[in-house]
């Protein structure tokens, strides 16, 4: 029997392992624990772009030529020969962020199978990469406990990061949502001016500003769920929040004995509330800040995030790498060989990976829940 031969040097361990663990994507992000980037895969909105500066989506923007109606045989002198026609379609633009680190060995091996040492410190790196791809996308930063931020994705739209970092959430939520100016993938969001093209590019802000302790909560959930419904493609899928508001409408729900049985069944260990046909989940890296308040008004304040994604229009961009086989995900792109570093004792490989989310579906079908700046009580 053939037996496969192969030189164990970290190079080549390095390469296979980041190719064995790319390969398996859904594993690895349920093994970090991240939200937003596992169901992101298990939805099948990752997609694998070509290496370019910019993703290109057409937007159904405006609806072409007005209709005319008119008694039969007599069409007139103003019909549609003499309308202007206006385009239909247009681009977003999102702009592709790159990001590269070092995975670091020692010199001296430890004793054992150095393939599985190898592979535990590749996939330790992997886990942390997709913790801060977490955190970017729904804080804007990279730690999980910094001041969040609001970035846009493309590079000339109004919130773009000097940063070099991906788009967040609270900027697809957020961005034109009062300012008609603003542009979010190079297009304006007029959400002011209601009945303009613009405004099919903003996404949805209902007032909850005052369920602050009550059971109003729900009629403001089941608004956002209606307000942002267009079609089955066109809506909201999935709702998140933080903790706290988490904590505070299954404390609702309990109080008018509405609690659905398989969350009375899963209570304190269920992760998601069934709710109006959609799902309410929370994530440790939403909290409480001043870039959920998108009202514009002079009484700005902190309020608790709670917010609507449509998951058939939100999609995450990898540029393939080219992995060692041909059915691995590869977007982990290694950059020369492992090397001594200049002035440690250690030895280094460095990767890197390119990266953007973006809207292929429109944004209005995005809802941000606006105004719960009180204290949420839980009793």
């Amino acid at each position: 029997m053939a037996v496969r031969s192969y030189d164990q040097t970290i190079d080549t361990m390095v390469s296979s392992a980041l190719d064995t663990i790319t390969r398996d994507p859904a594993n690895l992000l349920t093994d970090s624990g991240e939200k937003f980037l596992k169901t992101a895969a298990a939805k099948g909105r990752l997609f694998m772009v070509n290496d370019a500066e910019n993703i290109r989506h057409p937007v159904l923007y405006d609806h072409g030529e007005s209709t005319t109606y008119y008694a039969p045989d007599n069409l007139g002198t103003t019909g549609n020969l003499t309308a202007a026609g206006t385009e239909i379609l247009t681009q977003a633009l999102f702009t592709m962020q790159a990001a590269t680190r070092n995975i670091n060995f020692p010199q001296s091996q430890p004793a054992g199978n150095m393939i599985d040492y190898v592979s535990s410190v590749v996939k330790a790196n992997m886990m942390k990469i997709l913790n801060e791809e977490e955190s970017l996308f729904v804080r804007g930063e990279n730690s999980g406990r910094s001041t969040e931020a609001t970035i846009s994705p493309f590079s000339a739209d109004t919130n773009f990061g000097s940063t070099r970092q991906p788009m967040s959430v609270a900027d697809l939520l957020t961005n034109g949502a009062v300012t008609a100016t603003e542009i979010f993938g190079n297009l304006r969001s007029d959400a002011i001016n209601v009945g303009t093209a613009n405004t099919k590019w903003a996404t949805q802000q209902v007032d909850a500003s005052s369920a602050t302790g009550g059971v109003d909560i729900f009629t403001d959930m089941q608004k956002c769920i209606l307000q942002a419904g267009f079609t089955e493609v066109e809506r909201p899928t999935d709702f998140y929040c933080s903790q706290t508001f988490y904590e505070f409408f299954l404390a609702q729900m309990r109080k008018l004995g509405a609690l659905p049985d398989p969350v009375q069944a899963n209570l304190g260990r269920e992760s998601a509330i069934p709710f109006g046909g959609i799902t309410i989940d929370w994530s440790r890296y939403l909290e409480k800040d001043l870039i959920w308040d998108a009202t514009g008004t002079a009484e700005d304040a902190a309020q608790e995030p709670v917010f609507g994604i449509n998951w058939n229009s939100l999609r995450l961009n990898l540029v393939r790498s080219g992995g060692v086989s041909g059915d691995s995900l590869g977007f982990i792109r290694t950059i020369g060989v492992t090397q001594p570093h200049p002035v440690t004792t250690t030895l280094f490989k460095r990767i890197e990976w390119k990266r953007q989310w973006s809207i292929d579906k429109g944004r209005r079908s995005f809802v941000n829940l606006n105004g719960l700046t009180g204290t949420l009580t839980t009793t």
